[in-house]
């Protein structure tokens, strides 16, 4: 089997995902439990509008989590309006600055959710859910 290299650099990877936003206020998971790459960290999370958003006064709090929807934040941004009413916007968001929080093995899934508390709903609108993660290259022998 490979094994890391030290000294090769490391990849990163861009996984997309496209979802309606959340109806209503209460909690709602948009993807559950996602399979990562094998030793990466998450580096930032994007969300790009692909349909603009829609909804007086709309926000929402959104979190990645380690495992299911009650699992460990990795990262959190509260949503407005105003970060994705147009096509295109990105709003980008950092891990947690928890030391290894980020860092993904083998068993590791990810979810991403959308919190009920504070919500003001959105009425319409696509995005896509951009996990950018990174990792070491391995080394051949």
């Amino acid at each position: 089997m490979p094994r890391e290299s030290a000294g090769a650099g490391f990849a990163y990877a861009k996984d997309q995902y496209r979802v309606p936003f959340p109806p209503g206020t209460g909690q709602v998971t948009s993807l559950d439990q996602l399979p990562v790459f094998s030793g990466c960290s998450l580096v930032s999370v994007n969300i790009i509008a692909a349909v603009a958003a829609t909804g007086a006064g709309a926000s929402r709090t959104f979190n990645v989590r380690k495992g299911s929807a009650t699992g460990t934040v990795i990262a959190t941004a509260t949503v407005v309006l105003a970060d994705l009413n147009a096509l295109g916007e990105v709003k980008t968001i950092a891990p947690v600055a928890t030391s290894g929080t980020a860092d993904l093995i083998d068993s590791d899934t990810v979810t991403v959710e959308w919190a009920a508390a504070g919500a003001v709903a959105f009425t319409a609108g696509e995005f896509i859910i951009e996990l950018v993660t990174r990792r070491r290259l391995q080394q051949h022998n």
